[in-house]
């Protein structure tokens, strides 16, 4: 096993560019609007961006406006209509999405489903101006803690798409499961459901958990680690580490659709470790109409 020094030093490196990445420019504080189109929808204008906005044969559709101002799209102005493909932003920018932006604020696409199983398109907008100041929204963490580093045992099961709840009632967010990790805390056995987060870089194992300091002490939706697999088959994984806890995007932002953990992932002890809850509290209110 490390030295404790090795793995604090590794843990204070990781937070630092945690929380930059959490509060750059254009990080989760920086979204402001987030709007919801339906199969179907023709021509729909939004407050914060400029053109007509449609569902074609699920592709979401940018209308440019005849004069004025108007989105940049992957580096040009469109003079026709054009596709917002899903899944770009500044944190995890993939697939085929390209860069959109509209003046200073990044524009991107998001897919959800309805709570009867729908699909679901959204549009969001992020401005760098209204990003909060890490020292406004007072996030800090336990100290470094070795004993929350927990060895346990993954077990891989073929990955099943899960459409969870999320904070924004009546949106649901697919959050792809692919094995729980095993561990003993005090004697007893828990048993976690691992989601498995896409990235750039490949899939991300993730549990996201409720202990019991979620709300008076840590963010009250619950927390994710991201575990780490120990071989290139990717078939292993020996330890969850709490102290890489972190609180979720919609701690800080209303314009999320963060999922609700799991319930098997209710844990009956706290976790004395990872990120406390902000000090500054977000006001949640819906952007979805059911």
């Amino acid at each position: 096993m490390p030295t404790t020094e090795h793995l604090e030093g590794q843990w204070r490196e990781w937070r630092y560019a945690h929380v930059a990445t959490m509060f750059r420019p254009y990080g989760w504080t920086s979204l402001v609007a987030q709007y919801w189109l339906e199969e179907g929808d023709r021509d729909v204008s939004f407050d914060m961006l400029p053109g007509l906005w449609s569902v074609e044969g699920g592709r979401i559709m940018f209308t440019p406006p005849t004069s004025g101002p108007t989105l940049s799209v992957n580096g040009e102005y469109p003079a026709a209509p054009v596709e917002i493909i899903p899944g770009r932003n500044q944190t995890y920018g993939h697939g085929k999405s390209l860069p959109v932006y509209f003046g200073l604020n990044e524009v991107e696409a998001i897919l959800r489903t309805t709570q009867d199983g729908k699909p679901l398109y959204g549009v969001r907008v992020r401005d760098p101006r209204q990003a909060a100041r890490l020292e406004d929204a007072g996030v800090s963490a336990f100290d470094y803690d070795p004993a929350w580093r927990i060895p346990g045992v993954y077990t891989p099961t073929p990955k099943t798409e899960y459409e969870a709840e999320t904070v924004e009632a009546g949106v649901r967010e697919s959050t792809p499961r692919i094995g729980t990790f095993t561990f003993q805390h005090n004697g007893k056995s828990y048993s976690l459901v691992l989601i498995g987060k896409d990235t750039p870089a490949g899939v991300q194992p993730v549990a996201h958990i409720r202990d019991r300091t979620s709300g008076p002490v840590t963010y009250g939706a619950g927390r994710v680690i991201e575990l780490q697999f120990a071989d290139e088959a990717k078939t292993r994984i020996d330890w969850i580490d709490f102290n890489y806890a972190v609180a979720l995007p919609c701690a800080f932002t209303n314009f999320v659709t963060c999922p609700l953990a799991p319930a098997e992932n209710q844990l009956d002890f706290e976790v004395l470790a990872g990120e406390k809850r902000p000090a500054r509290d977000i006001v949640r209110t819906m952007t979805y109409k059911v």
